[in-house]
């Protein structure tokens, strides 16, 4: 089967992996002004009373030059428009700083629909794994820019502040310390059998089945058909 499109192609309360990266690969994300800006951005955003944002985050890592993010998404019209809102404000203040102009990101972001709560457990895992797979560091904990430390250890920096629990995570067990530590089990479970493959491997634990993504796929766009004017 051909790949299939990962463009922008979420259902009213899915979960979504989104990811973004730098035009040309360039460091768009490189130092720590640049990650706390752009995560300022985002909480701005997330907390303005102007806007509905039309999404929760549940999980994030933002590396040099790219990032990921895991949203639960209630309204996918107000959160596309949230995405191009926190972007623009982003690629403003980078070519401000830069003295430079023209696109900061490659592309449009990438919206990954995520089939299950399984399937999203493993993206967390995968999100929060990155600074590994990239030899940042050996040990996720020690990663400052991502929400590891959160889900494994309870350690919330002031710019987690938006982010909130996906249901699997809460039934992982019945306290806060309980469901930390099967956390930390699963995560070092899954770095045993995945940790230092590359996305091509990943594939289909990265972004789902073919089948069930096409199956999808087919539901998003009769859903926009139905919502969009003539």
């Amino acid at each position: 089967m051909a790949r299939l499109p990962r463009s922008f192609t979420v259902l009213p309360n899915s979960s979504v992996h989104k990811t973004w990266r730098g035009h040309n690969r360039e460091p768009n994300l490189g130092t720590p002004g640049q990650k706390a800006k752009y995560l300022d951005f985002l909480n701005d955003d997330m907390e303005s009373k102007k806007y509905d944002v039309g999404c929760a985050i549940h999980a994030l890592c933002i590396m040099i030059n790219h990032a990921h993010e895991l949203f639960r998404v209630t309204k996918p019209p107000e959160f596309s428009k949230h995405m191009r809102r926190h972007h623009s404000r982003y690629g403003m203040y980078f070519n401000k700083i830069n003295g430079r102009c023209g696109k900061v990101a490659q592309d449009r972001p990438k919206t990954t629909l995520i089939a299950d709560d399984d399937h999203e457990m493993k993206a967390v895992f995968y999100i929060h794994a990155n600074p590994i797979r990239a030899n940042i560091v050996k040990d996720a904990r020690n990663y400052v820019w991502s929400t590891h430390k959160l889900y494994a250890f309870g350690k919330k920096e002031p710019w987690m502040r938006n982010v909130t629990f996906p249901d699997w995570y809460l039934r992982l067990g019945r306290n806060w310390k309980l469901r930390q530590k099967r956390y930390r089990q699963l995560f070092a479970a899954y770095l045993k059998e995945f940790g230092r493959f590359k996305q091509s491997f990943l594939h289909k634990l990265f972004y789902g089945p073919d089948l069930w993504m096409l199956e999808r796929s087919l539901r998003v766009t009769a859903w926009y058909r139905e919502h969009t004017p003539p």
